[in-house]
């Protein structure tokens, strides 16, 4: 397994991506890219024609409060944050990625 640098408009400055090599026989090694949640959906958003970034997870303070409410019983009251998204010329500023167990 490796691990490289990569800086695009896209990713914040400075972030590691895990990429495997697995062997497919006699041609050339496959190249898998493991992204992080936030990562795809700004991926998918930029090839949409929405300006997204990455923020690196964990340093923006929106991270740090509560994401839930106690107030409606169907509303999942454990998620794990999975990163934020900076989004530019919209009526929002950010995106924040959620998983709900």
């Amino acid at each position: 397994m490796e691990y490289q640098e990569h800086n695009s408009s896209s990713h914040s400055h400075g972030e590691l991506h895990k990429e495997e090599e697995h062997g497919h026989g006699d041609g050339e090694p496959v190249i898998v890219k493991r992204l992080a949640p936030n990562e795809m959906l700004a991926n998918d958003l930029n090839e949409h024609g929405i300006i997204a970034e990455t923020v690196a997870q964990g340093t923006h303070p929106i991270e740090s409060k509560p994401c839930y409410s106690h107030m409606f019983g169907m509303n999942s009251k454990f998620t794990t944050n999975k990163g934020v998204i900076r989004v530019r010329n919209k009526n929002f500023d950010l995106v924040q990625v959620l998983q709900k167990h």
